[in-house]
């Protein structure tokens, strides 16, 4: 099966020869030029152009998938079937659409012009240059727009009924939707692997004689990535969902090498890739220079470790708390602030501006909102509030027993209810004031918004009291202060001023154990009295008999509440009465003193928050400026990479005070700016050095004048990666490149990598690239349980 799935696909050529190639296309010798090019094809290009004009006019499919590996010339095997099957005079429809990222459409125009000499008539449909009309379209050759030039085209309200959506569109879609083409074109088109995308839904609708797909990665994450394409190049009968679902996705889960085979099978005849390492007819299929790929391990500093490990620490609780909930969202959101911190902690400090704990960033909702009420009402508050821990928890036990189990007869907490309304407080309704009562947010909302009522307060005391009152409701009504409803003290009801009731509450864990143990208290009461029943005398006290319950407990004391995090099995994460208000003194301590709660020093963070001139570099930044130092002997140029914007911010920060001139290309500079910085970066003479955002620079640029490369962080998966480092490892590169990936020991970015390894498998499987051995069952969850284990070494477990 192994060496089925590595022969299967992988540089298969489908039987066509260089030779046979050369027939179809009507030359004689490899040097020969193909009609309508002004360029010479090399061998592996002429079988592409060769196995494209036969899909197109004798296969059944009328297009397909050209997946050759970055670097391979995709482009000019697209153009070269574009001017050997142009449209004849009997079709009505001749223009072809070309859909690719925005930062293309120049590079397309300029490559149809330049390698064909003026064939095609070319235009860009995009921004102000979109044509008006389709008879306008119709006279072009060639239109080249943008995925979201498209999408804004097929934009449909959610009430068109299922089936009319044709229909719909040609009487009120845009002009792109309202066309019939010739031909369509998808570059980069993993755009529209994700078959719920916008993208992805408009390109299907599309309607078109031929259907061509342009990708050097159809396979990222899932074998799901392939309906993408099947459904746009209607490759029946796979294009239909659940047909694909049911022979292929579905079994990914439960079996998935045979997943794989199984995508092989239906790819084979609509796929076409070729590997830049791979053999042709003995030789090899492109002559490139040797690419050096090498991870760089580094070690924090002892401020960044200091930083790291305690907002590791406040992630811990997170972490076990949403592979409980299985929230996706939130799990990959803290692995990018973990991310985000291993390339400098100003891209997490500078988003915690308002928090006096800034780990809260990495935190829930509700320690969002109690460190909000410290920083409006004071740690005395939120003390207070912990002191009051007996009584609140036991009226939010009686709720959440109210609310999950069944109810109790003999309850003996009366349920919790707005003193407004008399409603239960359910499903986060309440809301807690700054005099510590509870409100619903319904009755809050009337309370805020309505003129002050009195009730009957004025004129009830001796002159001296009523006016005393009276001054009292107009100064309140005056600053917009209204009576809490429990204890009528004059109090703020603004958004900011009052707090979510829910972040006080115990989670459903603590909840279970703490009525658990009721449960158990109950029945050792129950047979204490049923033992002492024979004898009044025999009947303990009853501070003894509570003693004696309370000492039955592991640890000897009586548990009601678990720290947030702890393991279930951990009986050390419960906490008595007394410890609560032990750790409510101890926070109203450690607010009051120089020693912050997280265990951080206010200068640390604030030396670390700095992203001006003065910054602190990071690890990183430190490593990235020595092999810049390194390398500027040899005058090579060189790519940084990384994700986030402010990170390259941070960067050209460091580089004026290293002396170090760079470019700077990211999403949001316009077409004309990114074409000027790197027609600036390709001349000799200039800046050495460009910052690239990967997202924005990982697809369809040609930067072959460059040959180092360092990536600051590491993605998702590895496939993108690849294709940025591809940007200077492709046809027109003479020297040696060199690819250093900085990761930094002992963090989530280890985890990353062993990730990476596993979705490579998965790709590879399915193209017929590699063993497929490493195909495993893999989800952010074994990123995110991975991430936190003691042992870092723990090899990733199978979802």
């Amino acid at each position: 099966m192994a060496e089925f799935i590595t022969k299967a696909i992988d540089n298969s050529s489908h039987g066509v020869t260089v030779k046979s190639a050369m027939e179809k296309l009507g030359l004689q010798s490899k040097r020969d030029l193909l009609p309508g090019l002004e360029i010479r094809l090399l061998p592996h290009q002429l079988i592409g152009v060769s196995w494209m004009i036969d899909q197109e006019r004798n296969g059944p499919h009328k297009g397909g998938i050209l997946a050759d590996e970055m670097g391979l010339g995709k482009t000019v095997q697209m153009i070269g079937t574009m001017a050997m099957n142009l449209p004849d005079e009997r079709e009505q429809h001749r223009t072809t659409l070309i859909v690719v990222p925005a930062a293309l459409l120049l590079q397309w125009k300029e490559e149809i012009e330049n390698k064909t000499n003026g064939l095609f008539t070319v235009h860009i449909h995009h921004g102000r240059d979109k044509l008006r009309s389709i008879h306008a379209i119709q006279e072009k050759d060639v239109i080249i727009t943008t995925y979201h030039t498209l999408n804004s085209d097929f934009a449909m309200p959610d009430d068109v009924e299922s089936g009319g959506e044709l229909q719909w569109l040609l009487d009120n879609g845009g002009l792109l939707a309202r066309m019939r083409w010739y031909r369509v074109i998808l570059d980069e088109s993993q755009f529209i692997r994700n078959r719920a995308t916008r993208s992805s839904k408009a390109v299907a609708m599309l309607r078109a004689k031929y259907r061509w797909c342009l990708t050097g990665t159809p396979i990222t994450n899932t074998l799901a990535d392939i309906y993408g394409y099947l459904r746009f190049g209607r490759f029946r009968p796979w294009n239909d969902w659940d047909a694909f679902n049911e022979h292929i996705a579905r079994i990914q889960m439960q079996d998935a090498p045979l997943a794989g085979l199984r995508a092989q099978e239906v790819l084979k005849p609509l796929l076409l890739r070729r590997t830049k390492d791979a053999d042709l007819e003995g030789e090899p299929l492109l002559q490139l220079p040797e690419k050096h790929i090498d991870i760089v391990t580094l070690e924090f500093s002892e401020d960044e470790r200091e930083l790291y490990d305690n907002f590791e620490k406040r992630a811990r609780i997170q972490i076990n708390r949403f592979l409980k909930d299985s929230n996706v969202v939130k799990k990959c959101v803290l692995i990018l602030r973990m991310r985000q911190l291993c390339c400098h902690p100003n891209l997490i400090l500078r988003q915690a501006e308002g928090f006096e704990d800034p780990t809260l960033l990495v935190g829930s909702d509700a320690d969002k909102e109690v460190a909000r009420a410290n920083t409006m009402l004071g740690p005395q508050w939120v003390m207070e509030v912990w002191e009051q821990l007996i009584r609140v928890l036991r009226s939010f036990m009686a709720r959440a027993k109210a609310s999950q189990l069944e109810f109790d007869d003999e309850m003996d907490e009366p349920e919790p209810t707005c003193p407004v309304c008399g409603d239960l407080f359910m499903n986060d309704s309440g809301r807690l004031l700054a005099c510590g009562h509870e409100i619903c947010a319904e009755c809050l909302q009337v309370l805020a918004t309505s003129p002050i009522v009195h009730n009957g307060e004025f004129g009830n005391a001796d002159e001296r009291t009523n006016l005393r009152i009276e001054k009292e409701f107009e100064t309140a009504a005056a600053k917009g202060l209204r009576p809490c409803p429990t204890c009528k003290k004059m109090m703020n009801l603004r958004p900011d001023h009052v707090f979510r009731s829910l972040a006080f509450e115990p989670s459903q864990d603590e909840v279970r154990n703490a009525l658990r143990r009721a449960d158990n208290a109950r029945r050792q009461i129950e047979e204490l009295i049923e033992l002492s029943s024979s004898s009044d005398e025999d009947l303990p006290d009853v501070a003894e008999l509570l003693s004696a319950v309370a000492s039955s407990s592991p640890k000897g004391k009586g548990k009601v509440v678990k720290d947030e995090g702890e393991d279930d099995n951990n009986t050390d994460a419960d906490l008595t009465m007394d410890e609560i208000r032990g750790k409510g003194k101890a926070r109203r301590q450690g607010r009051d003193s120089s020693e912050q709660p997280h265990g951080m020093s206010d200068h640390l963070i604030a030396t670390w928050k700095r992203g001006d001139n003065n910054l602190e570099p990071s690890t990183k930044m430190l490593a990235l400026v020595e092999h810049l130092q390194e390398w500027e002997s040899t005058g090579d140029k060189t790519i940084v990479f990384s994700q986030w914007t402010s990170m390259l911010d941070l960067l050209e920060t460091l580089f004026s005070r290293y002396g170090i001139r760079s470019l700077r290309y990211d999403g949001k500079m316009s077409r004309e700016a990114r074409e000027l910085v790197l027609s600036q970066f390709r001349k000799s003479g200039g800046p050495k050095v460009i910052l690239i955002s990967t997202k924005c620079g990982g697809v369809g640029l040609n930067l072959v004048s460059a040959n180092r490369l360092i990536n600051m962080d590491l993605g998702w998966n590895y496939a993108s990666e690849s294709q940025a480092y591809d940007r200077v490892h492709r046809l027109g590169q003479e020297k040696e490149v060199f690819v250093k990936r900085l990761v930094v020991r002992n963090t989530i970015e280890e985890r990353m990598l062993k990730l990476q390894e596993t979705k490579v498998g998965l790709a590879e499987a399915a193209l017929g690239e590699g063993t497929g051995v490493k195909l495993h069952k893999l989800s952010c969850n074994a990123v995110m349980k991975t991430s936190t284990y003691a042992d870092r070494d723990t090899a990733l477990r199978d979802e």
